[in-house]
């Protein structure tokens, strides 16, 4: 009874329908001078859960002049451009603390995954979303979003929700501009942190957690120590495979690997800003580049179902 007459309740749900509702008619007004033209590429972050993706976007939207949907933008997720117009919230902001949550950021300036935005145009169930199942509409609003965004910023935007490995397809077809960064980890390590990621969210460790690829029921009754890894290698094929079947190119692909980036992120910022370049995207520099990261190597999870996952990467790693 009490969430009846909880002001909280009815400032969210005020806050939402204006999103869905009047922000939206703002964005394709907009969008109209545009001609459905994006005047820079937008750069698509794709991978499995855990893969040290969060962090990567910190320091590379804290080194090059990208832009990016911040947890302020976030708020008007049903017109970002205009937050953008009105508080631009990624200029003159104080670097990155380099902190998340299982990819959470804080701070209104912190770059954000922005669920509630993607899910204006792309369905929440199932993860995976083929070509025939986006509405041909939605999708043009979903273009005229990014172009009315890009035109706000003025520059090349980087989106970081790993969902995107599951709607590449859609991607691909009705913005055939994108980069796209790819972003692997060892699967080992990529496997305990999501382990550990399901044991904080459900006190347990066969509870899936994140993304589902296409092969999701058959993945369901695998013991937990080889659903993780079996779900990081098989993202990574939806990946691959739906790139390749929707003719992007090979140069339109940046593969990062999360040990060398922490390792030296100098380097991989410089072979990052020469694949903008090749792309005809001139990024410029605008922070200073951490020297590196120490990834924790700790065993935080049982034991037990650490060594199964282990053994199980191993045997089965061909």
């Amino acid at each position: 009874m009490n969430r009846y007459f909880n002001p909280k309740s009815y400032t969210g749900r005020a806050v939402n329908l204006t999103n869905k509702y009047f922000f939206s008619i703002i964005e394709t007004a907009l969008v109209q001078s545009l001609n459905n033209r994006i005047s820079h590429p937008p750069v698509f972050v794709l991978g499995a859960p855990r893969s040290g993706s969060t962090l990567a976007i910190q320091v590379i939207t804290d080194v090059l002049d990208l832009g990016y949907m911040s947890n302020q933008h976030c708020k008007w997720f049903g017109a970002p451009a205009l937050a953008e117009y009105i508080f631009h919230p990624t200029l003159n902001r104080p670097p990155s603390d380099f902190q998340s949550k299982q990819g959470d950021t804080s701070g209104l300036f912190a770059p954000a995954e922005c669920g509630q935005w993607w899910y204006r145009f792309f369905q929440q169930n199932p993860s995976y979303t083929k070509l025939t199942d986006v509405d041909p509409t939605r999708m043009q609003k979903f273009r005229d979003s990014v172009a009315a965004l890009t035109a706000a910023f003025d520059r090349p935007i980087l989106f970081k929700n790993l969902y995107a490995s599951m709607r590449i397809q859609a991607i691909a077809k009705y913005l055939p501009e994108s980069l796209f960064i790819i972003i692997q980890r060892n699967e080992i390590d990529n496997g305990h942190s999501i382990l550990e990621a399901r044991f904080k969210n459900f006190s347990d460790y066969s509870h899936w957690f994140s993304i589902e690829p296409p092969s999701i029921q058959e993945l369901k009754v695998l013991p937990a120590h080889q659903q993780v890894i079996e779900q990081i290698r098989h993202i990574h094929k939806t990946i691959d495979k739906d790139l390749r079947n929707s003719g992007v190119a090979k140069n339109r692909c940046f593969n990062l690997i999360y040990e060398n980036f922490c390792d030296n992120p100098g380097r991989i910022i410089n072979k990052l800003q020469a694949f903008f370049e090749a792309n005809e995207c001139k990024v410029n520099r605008i922070g200073i580049i951490p020297k590196n990261f120490l990834p924790r190597k700790e065993v935080r999870i049982e034991k037990r179902i650490y060594k199964q996952m282990v053994e199980y990467s191993n045997s089965t790693n061909l």
